[in-house]
């Protein structure tokens, strides 16, 4: 028996594929940091490639996690080692895999500046007091709801990679929450996003950075015709930012607005309106910049990997501190997933938009509990402006809404009883 856990244990410390040096690289994060470990079985390296297992399997159960990982261990001393691995180790082993992702798409790069994606969403909690306090409840809501949080992630363009993703109060507004992700920007970054983040606070702060904007035109301006435009300083400030900071902001601003035409067949022709500060139109003509904002259905896509495919809309952990961490473990294994599918697409020579995310995000699962796995990804015909209807076929069950909690139902229940009797 205790041969076979060494062996598991081995198994668990070996690096699960052989150019991404993750075990190398958690123990020099580790000796950086002065993390100090007591030798058990448990240890960091071992509960990280648990986690990633437990994440890359869909977030599934612990009890299924021992069986996949093949050794004995207690739900609690599992979350215990858990919550001992530091949320900077983590980002400091997100960081290192970014930069490989950056590597690996230079080599094949068709634009001199990063383009990032910016935008929103929301995922559910555990309902403890806790998280409630923190992340409340959605407003409205029509049945006894779980606390609901609020995602506002960065994507790289040219390597899928998210830079980052902030758990935020559902309630936070986007241009606040978009504007907490500036220090990952660099000079020169291009940043694209929806008309929700098209302000003018947000693009005198991003020029403040040297960073240039590209968004689609908020709906609330009055002034909509194309060309370049002197945005001025709106005389009261935003309720999310100090006054002190408000009134370092330029007085004005200069913007361009682009206005191009949607046309496909069998539906109306629809005008869309574009406001960059990407000002020169020889360099920047009007159908690149149609070009550029499209990039912004990329993080659509990636949402939807990290929710649906890989089951994030729904967080387990049952404190604040667990959910950053769940949440940073989500993104090593999306990220880990992507860098998987940018060396297949340039060993396959096909655009990485085109490898399957699914069948990446399975070779990562079968190599994490030491299966080879199928090197040669599934590559997915060029899907470009499909449109999928959203809808359902299947209908849910015709049960009555659970507006209090399960306890108190019952509570409820047994009460009328009793009366009954």
């Amino acid at each position: 028996m205790a041969a076979h856990i060494s062996q598991v244990l081995a198994r668990l410390r070996r690096d699960p594929f052989g150019d991404l040096p993750i075990a190398d690289q958690l123990n020099q994060l580790l000796a950086e940091q002065g993390v100090v470990w007591r030798d058990r079985l448990l240890t960091p390296l071992v509960t990280l490639r648990l986690f990633l297992i437990q994440v890359a399997h869909g977030n599934c159960a612990i009890a299924a996690l021992r069986q996949l990982a093949g050794i004995a261990f207690s739900p609690s001393s599992y979350c215990e080692a858990r919550a001992r691995l530091p949320l900077p180790l983590l980002q400091s082993l997100l960081l290192w895999m970014q930069e490989l992702g950056e590597r690996a798409a230079a080599v094949g790069a068709r634009c001199a500046r990063r383009i990032l994606i910016l935008d929103g969403s929301s995922y559910t909690t555990a309902d403890t007091p806790e998280l409630v306090a923190h992340f409340h409840f959605p407003p409205q809501s029509n049945a006894a709801a779980y606390p609901m949080g609020r995602l506002m992630g960065l994507l790289d363009a040219a390597t899928g990679m998210f830079q980052s993703l902030l758990a935020l109060p559902l309630l936070e507004h986007d241009v606040r929450g978009g504007i907490e992700l500036h220090p990952m920007l660099r000079a020169g970054d291009i940043l694209v996003g929806d008309r929700a983040f098209c302000s003018f606070t947000h693009f005198a702060l991003l020029g403040a950075r040297g960073a240039f904007a590209c968004m689609r035109l908020h709906q609330g301006r009055k002034d909509q015709t194309p060309g370049r435009k002197l945005w001025t300083k709106p005389r009261q400030g935003t309720p999310w930012m100090a006054r002190a900071q408000y009134a370092l902001l330029p007085q004005s601003i200069e913007v361009r607005i682009v206005q191009y035409t949607v046309a496909r067949k069998g539906f109306r022709s629809r005008t869309v309106l574009i406001a960059t500060t990407l000002m020169n139109a020889v360099i920047w003509p009007d159908q690149k910049i149609a070009e550029l904002y499209g990039h912004r259905w990329q993080i659509e896509t990636c949402f939807g990997h990290l929710k649906t495919t890989m089951k994030m809309n729904v967080l387990r952990c049952k404190t604040v501190a667990g959910v950053m961490k769940e949440l940073a473990i989500y993104l090593v294994v999306y990220n880990l997933i992507r860098l998987v599918m940018l060396g297949a697409a340039a060993a396959q020579r096909v655009d990485v938009r085109r490898v399957s995310f699914i069948d990446a995000m399975r070779l990562v699962a079968a190599r994490m509990i030491g299966l080879d796995g199928v090197e040669r990804l599934i590559v997915n015909p060029d899907r470009t402006g499909r449109r999928q209807l959203r809808m359902i076929r299947s209908r849910p069950k015709a049960y009555d809404w659970l507006r209090v909690t399960r306890r108190q139902k019952e509570a409820e229940i047994a009460r009328k009883q009793a009366e009954v009797r």
